[in-house]
């Protein structure tokens, strides 16, 4: 079985057969630039010069698997395909013609490729293995590797970037809502993700940061807005922060969210949503200007400083409010404030420079993912034993965007991997 995916691979690293090329009609052709590939509306590459016969054209590129697939896809009734210059097909089973009633110069690649590489191709495809490709990572040079990752990374930035840019627009462009909005997310390390954005539209930044000097109002502010105020308990401490927020939610009136948008079930002691919210108001609390020091560049123990503080002595001793537990200090993690900075500090830095147009931010963003350490998860560990890179977060950043984009999605040739595979064996 082939692929049009497959063909645009094929025809990008003119893996066939090229001596004495012709068309089906007979007609002599010379590749002289194959083009660039084009994803928008419109034919495959663009800016192709194909000499057919002793008439040299310049123009695009189509690719099918068949060539009755330019019916099938209603090429013939688009003026954007009369630029094609060429018709690039698997199989020829009919005449085609453009708009113009102007027949196609066609080429049939189906005799002109390597049984090897169509074989390991649907080896590729077929296999039940979630990285078919496996056995064969050794073909590759580990710095064709590193510098894969590196552009996969970049890629997953990019797309990252695009999202915190949406969210921009979402606030009226107001860069310090954004921020806090993007931290609450990340404060969620995913059970609780969903929860942390409610309350990141649901608390604006203004608000927070017009009471950022009092530490109760804080508190009060993040806890209200969660939904975890509303109950009745003989605690002093949660009755403080109670009465706190009936008058700061009466005053700007504030609809907190539901508390039954937490999730409390099968997770670790430290990921407790009290235990991550009483964090994040200590982010607040004790650095008002915060939009200001997060986009100044800053040594990774500045930005330690930042986001690793003591929450209250309260928190010493509870998880829950109104449950007493065994004493232990309540700090941040080390892999949590990387994941952190990995997840949203990092993309927001870099969404910050591409929108102003300083490149600095965006050079210290990528300088933060190159100094934190490589993420250690599941999928992670499987790619590093595979032969995959593992020095730093920018290459498992990488690793990620690999099995989310192109792995689990069979994308193979598209990857680096999976065209050396198949280019090994034509």
């Amino acid at each position: 079985m082939i692929s049009e995916k497959l063909l645009h691979c094929i025809w990008k690293n003119q893996w066939f057969t090229k001596e004495s090329l012709k068309t089906v009609h007979k007609q002599t052709v010379s590749i002289i630039n194959q083009g660039f590939p084009h994803q928008d509306a419109g034919p495959d590459f663009k800016q192709a010069i194909i000499k057919i016969d002793d008439i040299t054209w310049a123009g695009n590129i189509e690719i099918h698997v068949r060539s009755s697939d330019w019916y099938k896809h209603e090429h013939q009734h688009d003026a954007k395909y009369n630029s094609v210059i060429l018709h690039v097909v698997y199989e020829h089973d009919c005449e085609v013609f453009t708009t113009q009633n102007i027949p196609l110069p066609t080429l049939e690649l189906q005799k002109l490729l390597s049984p090897q590489l169509l074989l390991r191709y649907n080896q590729l495809m077929e296999a039940p293995l979630p990285h078919p490709c496996e056995a064969y990572i050794n073909v590759l040079e580990p710095l064709s590797i590193k510098s894969f990752l590196t552009r996969l990374s970049f890629d997953r930035l990019t797309r990252k970037q695009t999202h915190i840019l949406d969210i921009l627009r979402t606030f009226s462009s107001d860069w310090e809502q954004t921020l806090f909005f993007i931290l609450c997310q990340s404060f969620g390390f995913k059970t609780n993700a969903p929860a942390f954005e409610l309350l990141g539209k649901a608390l604006p930044y203004k608000i927070l940061k017009k009471h950022a000097d009092s530490h109760l109002q804080v508190a009060a502010l993040i806890f209200g807005q969660a939904g975890m105020l509303e109950e009745e308990l003989e605690d002093p401490y949660y009755q403080s922060l109670q009465n706190e927020f009936l008058y700061l939610r009466a005053k700007y009136r504030l609809v907190p969210i539901e508390v039954k948008c937490w999730n409390l079930l099968r997770l670790r002691p430290h990921n407790f949503p009290c235990i991550r919210l009483a964090q994040l108001g200590e982010v607040i609390f004790y650095h008002h200007d915060l939009f200001a020091k997060v986009t100044t560049p800053n040594k990774l123990s500045s930005l330690h400083n930042i986001f690793v503080n003591k929450p209250n002595d309260y928190w010493k001793t509870h998880y829950y409010f109104g449950k007493v537990s065994r004493e232990k200090e309540k700090i941040m993690g080390e892999s949590s404030f990387h994941l952190l900075l990995i997840n949203a500090l990092v993309p927001f830095l870099y969404a910050y420079g591409t929108f102003m147009g300083n490149e600095k931010h965006q050079e210290y963003s990528i300088q933060l993912l190159e100094t934190l350490p490589f993420e250690e998860n599941h999928i992670t560990k499987k790619y590093q034993q595979l032969g995959f890179c593992a020095q730093h977060a920018g290459h498992s950043q990488g690793v990620l965007e690999l099995h989310h984009e192109y792995c689990e999605k069979k994308r193979c040739m598209e990857c680096v991997v999976g065209q050396t595979v198949v280019s090994e064996h034509r």
